[in-house]
């Protein structure tokens, strides 16, 4: 029998009804604005998102060693041997609800769990570190972390993205391009910018698919990215590659 227990942040179904044995008790906040499913950054957040201007103006050591490694050391505290999922907003936050009391459910049907939903800010904090070891070249610890960013929110648009990219780098074209897929398909829930990391998963997609020589496939993900950014600059830049690597094909 399984409780969740959703905090800081996390929603509920608009009546939620306990009809079986195994129900679902969620523990709700509202959102942070009106109209909004996405909820305000809180003070772990916006230390966050100063790592991320520290990292991006050159201080990446300071930036890990300050507020990242700061946050983190207050969730692994807080959370140690809890059940925990990071949402950025309302729709997330039930599905990671639903998600850990189904497992919860499939692993021991007869122990009653609390599975507890919280803001971004702790998964953020692995993903800002993730960030900062790659600017460092530090890429297979850069995707331990974006893995860790991913275990608290499996359906991130934003840390899929990232982990596809440093498993492409690492010459893993199947296995990004599956992860670019599932980006795209949860960018409207779990991204303020939807457009923007659909654009970035079509376009990962774009360069494994050319790497996988499956040319139709990459000309068609570009597109689809163009057909949401007219004229985005890069996925111009490959559809011509494309074109060329037909060209070279057909003058053999």
């Amino acid at each position: 029998m399984v409780g969740v227990l959703c905090i800081a942040g996390c929603a509920s179904p608009s009546s939620p009804k306990a009809n079986t044995e195994d129900r679902i008790n969620v523990v709700t906040s509202p959102p942070s604005a009106p109209g909004s499913d996405f909820y305000a950054l809180d003070e772990d957040g916006l230390k966050i998102n100063h790592a991320l201007e520290m990292i991006r103006g050159g201080k990446i050591q300071a930036a890990i060693d300050g507020p990242i490694d700061e946050v983190i050391a207050k969730f692994e505290k807080e959370y140690a041997g809890k059940q925990v999922y990071c949402a950025r907003g309302a729709p997330e936050g039930l599905m990671y609800g639903i998600l850990g009391a189904s497992e919860a459910d499939k692993a021991n049907p007869k122990t009653r769990m609390h599975i507890v939903v919280i803001g971004p800010s702790w998964a953020m904090a692995y993903a800002a570190r993730s960030y900062a070891l790659t600017e460092m070249n530090r890429t297979t610890e850069a995707e331990a972390d974006i893995r860790k960013a991913l275990a608290l929110s499996p359906m991130d648009s934003q840390y899929k993205n990232e982990l596809a990219y440093l498993i492409t780098v690492h010459g893993r074209a199947s296995e990004s391009l599956a992860l670019y897929k599932e980006a795209e398909e949860y960018a409207e829930m779990t991204s303020q910018h939807p457009v923007e990391m659909k654009c970035a998963a079509l376009r990962g997609q774009g360069y494994d698919l050319v790497e996988l020589h499956r040319l139709d496939e990459a000309e068609a993900a570009y597109k689809k990215c163009m057909a949401l950014v007219p004229d985005e600059p890069k996925s111009k830049v490959e559809l011509g590659y494309i074109a060329e690597q037909r060209k070279k094909a057909a003058s053999k």
